[in-house]
């Protein structure tokens, strides 16, 4: 992911698009984790409540989901939903 931020959207907001252009490449595939809310707020410099926000949308968009123990990883038909 790209650490460039412009003003224009909200940073959780980008947070999203970044993950769903990484569904649509190839890079996250179904069932691959997604990386920690943790890990990308320390390697962004963001909230990790920002990135939360990102992720919880995702879920809100049925493209992940949660995963006890796992965390959230990308939903099985997530590229599909994203290219109709």
């Amino acid at each position: 992911m790209d650490s460039e931020w412009n003003d224009s959207q909200p940073i959780y907001r980008q947070l999203r698009d970044r993950v769903v252009a990484m569904i649509l490449d190839g890079v996250l595939n179904e069932g691959d984790p997604l990386p920690s809310v943790r890990s990308v707020a320390a390697e962004y410099r963001v909230n990790p409540l920002t990135v939360l926000k990102a992720y919880q949308q995702l879920v809100g968009e049925k493209l992940v989901e949660t995963r006890r123990g796992l965390g959230m990883c990308v939903k099985a038909g997530a590229r599909d939903l994203l290219l109709k």
